[in-house]
């Protein structure tokens, strides 16, 4: 993790530095531990938990599993994410389409590619339950203010300070936060209740 402001309390991670784990049909890279990957100094950013970034095969997919005490938010890039609930309610989340879901005393579903012929890219954002989380929209040269803000690169080419940020990196931020540049850039904001 290299560091802008250490005053400012700016970080960035790279790309490079972030954690691949493969499973079949699923690539899935970490910006922070997950699964087999543990880093103690990388366990998480205030309430933001898990920040997750997954290239999923035409029909593949994450089968049954739980989740409790957590929120997630998924942000689908390309494709069609086919999401099932064991309490019976099934959705598809498209294109630029935000799901979020609060998992309480504890939640089981199935993830999957609707598709059978086109991969599915999404980002999957967790926090700890009663976190105030929002995403804010960004024009290049705003100063984004919160008490806590992760920015991730999607595409194109971004500036924070003098560091240059492409797809794949992002940046942790306290307070306050200037980028410019073009492209799209996923922009979390965050209060812990």
């Amino acid at each position: 993790m290299s560091a802008v402001d250490e005053a400012a309390s700016v970080r960035i991670v790279r790309s490079a530095e972030r954690f691949e784990t493969v499973q079949p049909g699923i690539v899935s890279r970490h910006c922070f531990s997950a699964g087999p990957y543990y880093n103690p100094s990388n366990l998480s950013f205030g309430p933001l938990i898990g920040f997750d970034e997954h290239l999923i095969d035409p029909g593949a997919g994450f089968d049954e599993h739980a989740h409790a005490r957590v929120e997630i938010a998924s942000w689908v890039l390309a494709g069609q994410l086919q999401h099932s609930s064991t309490d019976g309610s099934d959705r598809l989340v498209g294109p630029r389409d935000l799901f979020a879901q609060e998992a309480g005393s504890g939640i089981r579903h199935v993830e999957r590619n609707a598709s059978s012929t086109e991969p599915l890219h999404l980002i999957q954002v967790t926090v700890t339950a009663g976190t105030l989380y929002w995403f804010e929209p960004l024009d290049a040269g705003t100063q984004i203010d919160a008490p806590l803000i992760h920015a991730y690169v999607v595409s194109g080419f971004w500036t924070v300070g003098d560091e240059f940020l492409v797809a794949g990196d992002s940046v942790r931020a306290e307070q306050s936060l200037v980028v410019d540049g073009s492209g799209e850039l996923l922009v979390l904001c965050m209060r812990a209740s």
